[in-house]
């Protein structure tokens, strides 16, 4: 161990060496925290109660064996670099902090451990007392906190979006059992959607799965083909919205009124012109001839708020069928999964 390596008790009878060198150790061998006496060689010399109850050795397993068996196999390395450097300048001091330690169970799982070095000198030789926390618990009430302050910021976002479709769908001329009705499906919409993300451990939503969960009434008239695309929570969101928009004005009125109507849902990303941009269309055909509304609707209002907050759009009343068109910058809403396209009805 560098100029902190001496003599080891290798050969020697490792209990009576600790109960001759360490008289007092065996007064702390009830003490609810781990209690590990190491030589020059990083042999295991002696061990107390706590640290059997933790990780599940015996004491005869421990006892002459290597100090790295405690550790994983993955992180063996790293804790034998820490010990180098406590062997350089050895002094009273935690080790490995803020590089998340974990000591190995007989069983082979990991618990999370905070770990203080202590030199020790009897009869002219160096000895180490390594003292073990285990803080299983403090990391499980971390992660709660976390997760706590996770939902805080979810429930506040839910509060934002739920507030923003309610006012589209009660504002304006609709009768209250209209607007009830309006604002309930738009909830099922979101619903859909944090379905979604939960499935996902809320990191993203597969695009097709969101947009196929939305027009699923009329899965057989739906085409969706595209590159296979994770959206982030926001992201999704605001897919699932201005999807939800266009297939409810495509059953109202456009091609999803009429029997013989179809839908074309096609997204890309990238492209020579436009590097890093994801696109989406949606194509109409087969419906009654559109005519453009006289009005801005409300399912439109919400279509433009919003892609004002993501990207560039387009809405064309061709007379053969509906088209709407959105470009984004990837990065800004999520990430190739998958470049193959293969079309699915």
């Amino acid at each position: 161990m560098g100029e902190y390596a001496m003599d080891d008790c290798t050969g020697s009878t490792f209990p009576d060496t600790a109960k001759a060198l360490f008289p007092d150790f065996f007064l702390l061998e009830s003490l609810p925290i781990g209690l590990v006496v190491v030589d020059a060689g990083a042999h295991i010399i002696s061990v107390n109660d706590y640290v059997e109850q933790i990780l599940g050795f015996d004491r005869d397993e421990l006892l002459g064996q290597s100090v790295e068996m405690l550790f994983p196999e993955r992180s063996r390395i790293k804790h034998g670099n820490l010990r180098r450097v406590f062997a350089a300048g050895p002094r009273e001091q935690p080790i490995g902090a803020g590089h998340d330690l974990c000591a190995r169970r007989r069983d082979g799982t990991e618990i999370p451990v905070e770990i203080g070095l202590k030199p020790i000198r009897r009869e002219g030789r160096y000895y180490v007392l390594t003292i073990m926390v285990d803080i299983s618990e403090r990391k499980r009430l971390e992660e709660q906190r976390l997760l706590i302050g996770e939902l805080n910021h979810r429930i506040q976002n839910l509060f934002a979006v739920v507030q923003s479709v309610a006012l589209h769908s009660l504002r304006g001329d609709r009768s209250l059992e209209d607007a009830r009705e309006v604002f309930i499906e738009r909830l099922h919409s979101l619903g859909r959607t944090y379905t979604l993300m939960t499935e996902q451990e809320w990191r993203a939503a597969p695009l097709r799965q969101l947009v196929a969960a939305e027009t699923s009434t009329f899965a057989d008239r739906i085409n969706l083909a595209g590159t296979d695309v994770m959206v982030r929570e926001r992201a999704a969101q605001s897919f699932a919205m201005i999807v939800h928009e266009l297939t409810t004005n495509a059953v109202k009125c456009g091609a999803l009124s009429v029997p013989a109507g179809r839908v074309d849902v096609r997204w890309s990303v990238g492209g020579d012109d436009h590097p890093g941009m994801f696109s989406l269309s949606w194509q109409e055909t087969g419906g009654p001839t559109v005519v453009p509304p006289s009005v801005t609707g409300y399912g439109r209002k919400i279509i433009e708020s919003t892609m004002r907050r993501i990207g560039k759009y387009q809405i064309e009343y061709a007379p053969s069928g509906l088209e709407f068109s959105m470009e984004v910058p990837l990065d800004k809403i999520g990430w190739v999964i998958q470049q193959p396209t293969e079309a699915v009805s």
